[in-house]
């Protein structure tokens, strides 16, 4: 009797292509900047992008700081040197920012941050900017080195100094508060906030070596 297994192969190529078609719906960005806690996918459709939740308030004690002043708490010293508007924009006309930051760790051992869960920016109207992954795909993509993915080490006795980020700014706005916790290594310790008023002359184009 012959056996005829043509149908049978011809129904898993269809199998196969199928969910090939499927899977390439979502892009996945699951390399250097995935941290412990929060995995990131980039989408297609902007509206299916998890986001993240309201920061402000959480934190019993603030520390206001101007730009390019530092802060020390919680072994850490934060200094936020500038704002970097790139050009970039969305298709709904939202910026690129990106952050200039020194961060410091006084401990004993070094420790990972990441921008999703240490950072946010408190815009004038109150709502919150938070990191936006399509930012890093830029980032990651066309800066030099001295740009930090998510997430980054400080480390133990030394300072991080370099670029991170990024956050999607409305066109328009050019004064914002860049908040901080410096949760040393443990991520869910919000206690504190450093809080850095950024005004429009605090806000500059991109430096030349970040550019590369």
């Amino acid at each position: 009797m012959k056996k005829y297994i043509f149908p049978t192969l011809m129904l898993s190529a269809a199998i196969f292509a199928a969910a090939s078609v499927s899977c390439s719906k979502e892009k996945n960005y699951s390399d250097k900047s995935v941290s412990d806690t929060t995995s990131y996918t980039a989408y297609e459709n902007a509206n299916e992008r998890p986001t993240a939740a309201t920061q402000e308030g959480l934190a019993s004690n603030e520390i206001n700081v101007g730009v390019a002043e530092s802060a020390d708490e919680n072994q850490t010293t934060f200094k936020l040197n500038s704002v970097i508007d790139s050009g970039e924009k969305t298709e709904d006309g939202r910026r690129y920012f990106y952050l200039d930051v020194t961060i410091g760790n006084s401990s004993s051992e070094s420790y990972e941050l990441n921008c999703l869960n240490n950072f946010y920016i408190l815009l004038p109207d109150g709502s919150e900017s938070h990191f936006d992954i399509r930012t890093q795909i830029f980032a990651d993509s066309n800066y030099s080195d001295k740009y930090f993915v998510n997430p980054f080490t400080v480390p133990a006795n030394g300072e991080l100094n370099g670029y991170i980020g990024g956050f999607l700014i409305p066109e328009g706005v050019d004064t914002m508060t860049v908040c901080f916790f410096p949760t040393q290594n443990n991520n869910t310790n919000k206690s504190s906030v450093i809080k850095c008023e950024v005004s429009a002359d605090d806000i500059i184009s991109l430096p030349a070596d970040l550019a590369g």
